[in-house]
């Protein structure tokens, strides 16, 4: 009896370590360096020091849900003689690792392991890690008598169950220990064992692993997955080895085990079950040149278009520290746009990029000293122009499609360029006969020079989009998509809290911001995002004789239940970076740098988290909350000032400048979705406000209307930006400008529409740059935080597979653009078919998925929205029950086999 009590103990043992969610990608990183976001969502887990920096701005990031766990690294039985707390340690010592030059510690001294626990452990606790990750526990096996081991073992044993004594509610993944793991693999949850296939050697330098060393491995890897724990296997390979790591990782995987190929100092990403299909680009400028970011050149006439390919682009300063590069990183490639500076860091790192198999374009400016040797390994000649006269070149050949914007017109140059290898997209030849190729697609990426690709009036002679996705595509995916959810373009409105206090033209008992809640926000029941100056409204501010009024107008129109609240500053700034060099402020300040509020000296972080603790004081009798800041003035925040919004855990908003019109029907006049300043963000409007088509409210007070021309033409060819209405309140003080505005609504409520709050549409600008798409053998993976939830599929890749994919629960092809509708999970495997499904899917809605249920051959879907409820499904072959209601519906296919 007691042995059939022993064996089911051990089952239901077994059945609790399997009831754990395991991981199927885990990254180690030990380097000190920030980690772009999306690497937080392609691992399962990731494996940090505990002294990574990033961990501070990543407390800042509080939209960041469904990503990785976080284990922090421990050293358990070594002492690294670089951490703060050496001193305190070192008197534990009983030997040395020369291989790594760290001191091996005495496990046996409860003083050592109740340091571990109390201060190291508690730490990386404190930092918000998920786990913790001991390394070094067979260290003591270096210096100690072999009859000493079993002492060593205890104390481990003991220390690893008083961590999970403390610590409860933290993964605990072990290095080896196979000597120990019989009496605590109920307590941890996961053994990781390092070089299987391939490792380092005591010089560290890359070797294969021999047979037996091998066969002992697996022998107690085979022994640790009866427990049912995840067996994370770490091999070593050069990360220039792309196809090898592949390789290895497959025959890892085959053997049950979790695969990840490092390089020697894991300090690169390296290489898991999922390969990630590169998206983010770097974009190269000068900040001496440049010093306002938002304003640079290849900032805004880049971005928009890599943006819209499906591409992450990262505005790098070449001044400061460039990104990491390495095969596995992510990274597509880079752009350098009139880089007016030389250096060999630059030429290094431009290498570095290249040799890791990055694409690189260079246009209007190839950054590289004249007589420097990456000319050489580009394969780029630099030569004197003989012809002296100024003569015009004859075109010898040049690749269909200039024209987009502007003529092809080469202007006279004093130095050729030619390449040894890759495609002349232009190649012209002077009066003495000398070639020369301004505009070439190479092997490396290419490059695009004197007006070829783009002009000086910042007019496209190429189309950009086409010839990025040939540079920079090396393979066809799925565009993450912000302008769109359901099927329908998305639409929201904004308000900028300008004028709320001043009275209408054409009725002076009524302020402007009463005629907005009237006229317009109770007229147009979408969503709607709305700001106030808290100086314009608070009795402290510029109007205290008619604070109490105002503040009971601000109240009425936060409790409607299409509004939320948003705050638009203390004092509106109109210079946010007002430190920047005199050459590039503004020669004038008309309303000074704010508004001249008595006793009141310009404090950035009063006008943002003090605005927003005013407002939601406003609001302590409500469940709302400010779920916004929106930049006021030239919206041009720096780093800091963007991050305290992060800080205040609320969305940042405005800037950009979308103004593409019939008279300026241009690439240029469409802003990207933002830009990023170091880790942070900030986020444009879609669309710019009625103040620019206004002439700065100068008249005329209609010219709002003509904002119609920006949606069709963000529409039109293809689809480039939601329709965004945004406005201010001294838009209700005339009544032209309302009649305007009126318009516009009743324009944008017309067209097949699906309205968000202005946070939503923010929620899925960030979660597009950190959206990460890999794929295995068999499928696509797509991670995020669940906010954008819609993917442009390309259309080779045919018709999404429903019933076999997860999260996806349908599609809708508009203009020859297939969207795809995924459910809002954050977690989804994409398979395609070329048949279109048969079974139950939607194909359009201007509400929000609630929730997606496959359970066999029974489909549930649950849709709400902020308006009366359209959509269209297909239901194929199933049986349908719908429960329908005004702002939502339940709906319930049951499919055949």
């Amino acid at each position: 009896m007691k042995y059939i009590i022993g064996l089911l103990f051990l089952f239901l043992s077994c059945v609790s370590v399997n009831a754990i969610t395991k991981p199927e990608s885990i990254l180690f990183y030990y380097a000190n360096r920030p980690l772009s976001d999306d690497i937080f969502y392609a691992f399962d887990w990731i494996v940090l020091d505990m002294d990574n920096s990033y961990l501070d701005v990543l407390k800042d990031k509080f939209y960041m849900q469904n990503k990785a766990k976080l284990i922090g690294y421990i050293s358990i039985g070594e002492i690294e003689k670089y951490r703060q707390y050496f001193n305190d340690l070192k008197k534990f010592a009983i030997g040395e690792n020369p291989m790594w030059d760290s001191l091996v510690a005495d496990l046996r001294n409860k003083d050592y392991t109740d340091f571990l626990i109390n201060v190291i452990a508690k730490k990386i606790s404190e930092k918000g890690f998920d786990g913790f990750f001991l390394d070094t526990l067979d260290s003591y096996q270096l210096v100690a008598k072999k009859e000493e081991w079993i002492e060593f073992q205890k104390a481990e044993i003991e220390l690893i169950k008083k961590l999970k004594q403390k610590f409860p509610d933290k993964l605990i993944i072990l290095n080896r220990g196979f000597e120990i793991i019989d009496n605590i693999y109920l307590d941890v949850d996961g053994v990781a064992v390092e070089s299987l296939f391939y490792g380092l050697d005591n010089n560290r330098r890359y070797i294969q692993v021999g047979q037996e060393e091998r066969g002992f491995l697996l022998k107690q890897l085979q022994k640790i997955k009866t427990y049912g724990l995840p067996v994370i296997v770490i091999d070593y390979l050069d990360p220039k080895e792309t196809t090898k790591a592949r390789y290895v990782v497959e025959k890892i995987s085959e053997l049950g085990f979790i695969p990840y190929i490092a390089d020697k100092q894991l300090s690169k990403i390296g290489y898991s079950k999922f390969q990630i299909i590169p998206r983010k680009v770097v974009l190269l400028y000068n900040s001496s040149s440049a010093p306002l970011r938002q304003i640079a050149d290849i900032h805004r006439l880049i971005q928009m278009p890599l943006e819209y390919l499906g591409f992450i682009p990262e505005l790098y300063d070449v001044n400061q520290e460039l990104p990491e590069v390495s095969p596995n990183s992510g990274y597509a490639g880079v752009v350098s746009m009139n880089l007016d500076i030389r250096s060999e860091k630059i030429e290094s790192w431009l290498l570095q990029a290249k040799d890791a198999g990055l694409k690189i374009f260079f246009i209007n400016d190839i950054p590289f000293r004249e007589n420097s040797s990456a000319l050489a390994e580009f394969g780029i000649n630099l030569i004197k122009n003989k012809d002296k006269k100024g003569s015009k070149f004859k075109m010898v050949k040049k690749m269909a499609g200039d024209g987009f914007e502007a003529p092809l017109l080469i202007p006279y140059t004093d130095s050729l360029v030619t390449v040894l290898k890759g495609q002349a997209v232009v190649k012209l030849e002077n009066s003495s006969g000398q070639l020369y190729i301004p505009f070439a697609l190479t092997e490396w990426g290419g490059y695009a020079i004197n007006e070829s690709f783009i002009n000086y009036a910042e007019l496209w002679v190429y189309n950009p989009f086409k010839i990025f996705e040939q540079v920079f595509k090396r393979e066809q995916f799925p565009i993450p998509d912000t302008t769109t959810e359901n099927g329908r373009r998305i639409l929201t409105a904004h308000i900028d809290g300008d004028g709320f206090y001043g009275n209408a033209e054409f009725n002076s008992l009524k302020t402007t911001g009463e005629v907005i809640r009237d006229e317009i926000l109770k007229a147009f029941p979408i969503p709607h995002s709305v700001s106030i100056i808290e100086a314009e409204i608070a009795p402290w501010g510029l109007y205290p004789e008619k604070s109490k009024k105002l503040e009971n107008v601000v109240k009425s129109i936060f409790e409607l239940p299409n509004v939320e609240p948003a705050s638009h500053s203390f004092s509106h700034p109109f210079i946010w970076q007002f430190n920047l060099p005199v050459q590039f402020q503004p020669t004038e300040l008309y309303y000074g740098h704010n508004l001249s509020i008595k006793g009141y000296q310009l404090n950035i972080e009063r006008e943002i988290a003090g605005s927003i603790n005013y407002i939601n004081s406003l609001l302590k009798d409500s469940k709302k909350r400010a779920n916004l800041f929106l930049w006021t003035g030239d919206c041009n925040p720096d780093e800091e000032q963007i991050r305290l919004t992060y800080k205040s855990r609320v969305f940042n908003v405005n800037g950009g400048d979308t103004v593409i019109t019939q008279q300026e029907p241009f690439l240029s006049r469409i802003a990207p979705m933002g830009v990023n300043y170091g880790s942070y963000f900030q986020i444009y409007t879609p669309v710019q406000n009625e103040n620019i088509f206004t002439n700065l409210w100068k008249g005329p007070f209609w010219g709002y209307i003509n904002v119609m021309q920006t949606f069709e033409l963000t529409e039109k060819p293809v689809r480039l930006k939601p329709i965004s209405i945004y406005y201010h309140y001294y838009s209700g003080s005339k009544q032209a400008s309302l009649n305007a505005l009126k318009k516009v609504y009743n324009y944008a409520i017309s067209q097949r529409v699906n309205p968000v709050f202005l946070s939503e549409y923010a929620e899925k600008v960030l979660d597009f740059r950190q959206t990460v798409i890999s794929k295995d053998s068999e499928s696509l993976r797509v991670k995020n935080a669940g906010y954008l939830r819609t993917l442009r599929i390309p259309a080779e890749f045919g018709f999404p597979d429903i019933k076999e994919s997860k999260g996806v629960v349908g599609f809708f092809t508009d203009s020859g653009n297939t969207y795809l509708h995924l459910d809002g999970s954050g977690d989804y495997i994409i398979k395609f078919s070329k048949e279109k499904p048969k079974n139950f899917y939607l194909i359009s809605s201007n509400g929000q998925v609630e929730s997606f249920i496959k359970q066999e051959n029974t489909y549930i879907l649950k849709l709400k929205a902020y308006v009366p409820l359209q959509l269209q499904f297909e239901k194929g072959m199933c049986e349908v029950f719908m429960k329908k209601e005004e702002k939502y519906a339940e709906i319930k296919a049951i499919c055949p086999d």
